[in-house]
């Protein structure tokens, strides 16, 4: 494998304590610390970094004052060196063969400029709430987003700096969805994608259903504003309407992914789906009306 300098750029939103431990796992990757560097994004001002914090020798960290993790991945992107760029979040931890792995993959197939990579629940106990249920179908299925879409989600994704000089950056005024609409971007101008399963981050399982419904809103409120067409009342009611379909589609994941749950764990799975794409859906409609989209 041929040394290529690799730019990690890690947003961070009051997140200290599950930063620590990702940056833990950085500080020990196989690739050689000299051929990376990790650039943490911190996106609250009033949140400052706590006394004998651990940041290893090639991390820097820096303060994106506007809101977003879309902002704070940009101001990253522009201050990084790398010809390649890795993304993860605050609360993954990545293997120690994840930057190892990522560049052999790029080497091994140059016909790919980005890499979407595995990204492994982990859970509080054996013992599974319904949220992590939920999220055991549902949660970064990656290989589903590269094979569907040739898109890929930022907790766990590479691409080469060239593709964001050529696609442009990362949208800012958007609080959701910016990695789809971006990566979209980037497979229409021909920037391909492939799915790795050696490049693995871990990610915890959503243990409580409040924090799945945090989500949905988010996930709205960020379908409403990438659409940038609000349009009138009537026709907002009527996407309204339209989204309020049961997720039918859904049930062959819930089949295929949740093979080992009986028969009323997969029916709970597919009421906490619909469940959430309402949510999703009356909040789309609420922001497209004029509601501030939620951050948290």
């Amino acid at each position: 494998m041929t040394p290529k300098f690799v730019s990690i750029i890690i947003p961070t939103y009051k997140d200290w304590a599950r930063l620590s431990l990702c940056l833990q796992s950085l500080a020990n990757q196989t690739y050689d610390a000299n051929f990376f560097e990790i650039i943490v994004v911190n996106n609250y001002t009033a949140d400052k970094v706590p006394e004998d914090y651990f940041i290893p020798k090639n991390c820097k960290i820096v303060v994106e004052s506007r809101p977003g993790s879309y902002v704070a991945r940009n101001t990253g992107i522009k201050l990084s060196v790398g010809e390649i760029i890795g993304f993860t979040d605050s609360d993954c931890i990545p293997d120690q063969d994840w930057i190892s792995n990522a560049v052999t993959a790029f080497e091994e197939d140059d016909n790919f400029a980005r890499i979407a990579g595995k990204i492994r629940l982990y859970y509080k106990s054996d013992k599974l709430t319904n949220a992590e249920l939920y999220e055991t179908v549902y949660a970064f299925n990656q290989d589903i987003y590269v094979e569907q879409d040739g898109t890929g989600v930022t907790a766990n994704m590479f691409s080469f700096k060239h593709v964001f000089n050529e696609v442009g950056m990362f949208r800012e005024d958007l609080l959701s969805g910016g990695d789809y609409e971006w990566a979209v971007r980037a497979r229409n101008a021909n920037h391909k994608i492939q799915y790795a399963n050696k490049v693995i981050v871990s990610h915890p399982a959503r243990h409580h259903l409040a924090e799945l419904v945090k989500k949905a809103k988010r996930v709205g409120g960020g379908q409403a504003n990438f659409s940038k067409a609000t349009g009138s009342f009537f026709q907002s009611a009527v996407k309204f309407i339209y989204d309020l379909r049961p997720p039918i589609k859904s049930i062959p994941l819930i089949l295929s992914k949740g093979k080992q749950m009986h028969v009323t764990q997969k029916l709970l799975v597919f009421y906490i789906r619909y469940y959430l794409s309402v949510i999703t859906a009356r909040e789309k409609f609420m922001v497209s009306l004029g509601k501030s989209a939620e951050r948290e």
